[in-house]
């Protein structure tokens, strides 16, 4: 009895039993902490990486609408840019058949190269050109070869096209750009969906562009995606009326989200994107989880998989954890066995403390200062706690206000560069014209030289002057000769809608064509002397009227070295027409 007595009152022993027991009480922490936290990481990494995927799959196919939408966008302000008016338009049948002409290589190129376009096309409306047997427009669809071909298609057919209502009546009732649903098209016996846009001029629907999408091509990308081992992907409706997919489209019936028995998260449904959530629901008695995205066109975007394929990394790894932890918390406990044979209890504080302050907590509980080697030893660190915590929070504190001034500093350079950035974009405008001025030009010049000397340069110059503009300062005032230059400016933006307008004198323009303009410069030339014969059939007095004289030179890369000989050939052609100009309206002088 007395030998056990005295077993049991041994410091060691009360060390040892309180040692095993600590380490299976943290043994059974650290299992129930890792399970639940390794159950929130991977649960919440299943539910980032479904999301994820989904989100860049989506984003791809995003990519494609909004080609689509930039292609069908860029076409309308090209096709409106060509129309003077209604009037025009509505009895010039010629200059419609001209901008349908002139719009065949824009739309090809656009549209051709896009696996996804079934057809495009530019139609004018019944309100411009009544119902008649003429073809006013042109209608592209993809042949079985892959390329396109035009299908004949007159305005009287557009009363009797079963689908007339999606591609024409839909977007001019709702006055804007649309995506149309899936509908069928017996014409290419096809499911589309549309991007269309209606052009308006003076609140009167003139023409409208489109471009249609093969519905069941791009089902069949879709139903190409597969995720992990059993994840799919589909397209539905934004209110989950209806869901497509490649196998069930044409049938009658067509599955709904009111078929899903949802479980959690059902409020995500109504949201544009399932976001850091899944939404976990029953489908024909099957456990499933679903994310999706909002497209452009209106359309879900979903990727659905099995609830146990999605989480079962967290289920493996939650019993490898359990496993892991209680052969751990073994080993710990007889590693702690043996150690607390051999230490007393001062020392192991002392070790314990070390080790806590090392890991940075100083708050530590140490053996009391006696008289002993382990007292000096325990006064000995309690100095070297206090000297290292002064030390730290001196540190901290001057952390605290070097980050103070670094953050300071750091708004006011943002600061500078915003006003720098903001000046820049003022000194390159022209604060009459709007139009690009001196300092944009001579910038410019530097550029084309340094692609004229690496050989990569092709471009023209258009050197324009406004004609009278010191006989309209001296008839009619400055204000006046300010609204001429104006006017000026806006013939040229007009005739070359693409393409850089510099003011670089008082009434001196110069024009560098952009590389689609460029490649059509006799054709844009032409354009803008319509317009000055237009601006001199407005009045016979020629200080009421806009008068240009404009010379064009083309970079000639055998003979010209510099921008300035280009600019020098297109002066001297502008100057003799100025000179002719000047002889016809029977005026003597040059400006």
């Amino acid at each position: 009895m007395k030998k056990s007595k005295a077993f049991f009152s041994s410091i060691s022993t009360r060390l040892m039993l309180l040692i095993i027991i600590g380490v299976f009480v943290l043994a059974t922490v650290f299992v129930t902490v890792s399970v639940v936290l390794t159950s929130r990481i991977l649960t919440k990494g299943a539910v980032t990486q479904m999301n994820l995927f989904c989100e860049e799959r989506g984003d791809d196919l995003d990519t494609e609408l909004l080609r689509i939408e930039d292609a069908v966008g860029s076409l309308s302000r090209w096709t409106e840019s060509r129309i003077p008016d209604v009037d025009t338009i509505t009895n010039d049948a010629e200059l419609r058949d001209s901008i349908v002409d002139d719009a065949d290589d824009l739309i090809r190129f656009m549209t051709e190269h896009n696996e996804f376009v079934q057809g495009a096309y530019i139609h004018y409306t019944l309100d411009i050109t009544g119902v008649t047997s003429r073809e006013e427009g042109v209608y592209y669809t993809r042949g079985d070869d892959g390329n396109f071909k035009i299908i004949p298609f007159s305005q009287e057919e557009i009363v009797g096209d079963p689908v007339a209502d999606d591609w024409y009546y839909a977007p001019i009732r709702n006055g804007e750009a649309l995506w149309t649903k899936p509908y069928y098209d017996f014409s290419v016996e096809d499911y589309l969906i549309s991007y269309i846009q209606p052009i308006f001029i003076d609140e009167i629907p003139v023409a409208i562009i489109g471009v249609d999408i093969s519905f069941t091509r791009l089902l069949t990308w879709v139903d190409s995606l597969t995720y992990q081992e059993t994840g799919y992907m589909y397209l539905k409706e934004a209110d989950g009326s209806v869901h497509y997919h490649l196998h069930d489209l044409g049938e009658d019936h067509l599955h709904s989200d009111g078929e899903d028995q949802i479980i959690e998260n059902a409020e995500l449904m109504d949201q544009p994107a399932t976001g850091e959530e899944l939404i976990r629901y029953y489908f024909k008695g099957r456990d499933r989880a679903m994310a999706f995205v909002t497209l452009r066109n209106g359309m879900k975007f979903v990727l659905c998989d099995d609830y146990d394929s999605i989480y079962k990394e967290r289920k493996e790894a939650i019993i490898l954890m359990s496993f892991l932890s209680i052969g751990l918390a073994g080993v710990f406990a007889v590693a702690a066995v043996l150690l607390a044979r051999r230490i007393t209890n001062p020392l192991r504080k002392l070790t314990a403390a070390a080790n806590e302050i090392s890991e940075g907590d100083y708050d530590v509980i140490l053996p009391p200062e006696t008289s002993n080697e382990v007292g000096e030893l325990s006064r000995a660190f309690r100095i070297a706690i206090d000297n290292i915590r002064a030390r730290r929070e001196d540190i901290e504190t001057r952390v605290r206000v070097q980050d103070r001034k670094i953050e300071k500093a750091a708004k006011t350079m943002k600061q500078q560069e915003d006003d720098l950035i903001a000046m820049r974009n003022l000194a390159y405008v022209d604060s009459l014209t709007n139009v690009k001025n001196k300092h944009a030009y001579e910038d410019t010049i530097q550029y084309i030289d340094e692609q004229i000397k690496s050989g990569t340069a092709e471009f023209a110059v258009i050197m324009c002057d406004l004609n009278y503009l010191k006989l309209i300062n001296d008839n009619h005032g400055h204000k006046a000769g300010d609204e001429a230059i104006q006017k000026a400016a806006k013939i040229l933006c007009t005739a070359f809608p693409m393409s850089t307008v510099f003011r670089i004198g008082g009434d001196e323009f110069v024009v560098i064509p952009s590389v689609l303009e460029y490649a059509r410069i006799e054709e844009k030339l032409d354009a803008l002397k319509a317009m000055l014969r237009e601006q001199k059939k407005a009045s016979d007095d020629v200080l009421e009227r806009i008068s240009l004289a404009f010379g064009c030179a083309v970079f000639d890369r055998e003979n010209d070295h510099s921008y300035h000989e280009v600019f020098e050939r297109a002066d001297q052609i502008m100057y003799e027409e100025k000179k002719k100009i000047h002889k016809s309206d029977g005026i003597s002088t040059l400006r």
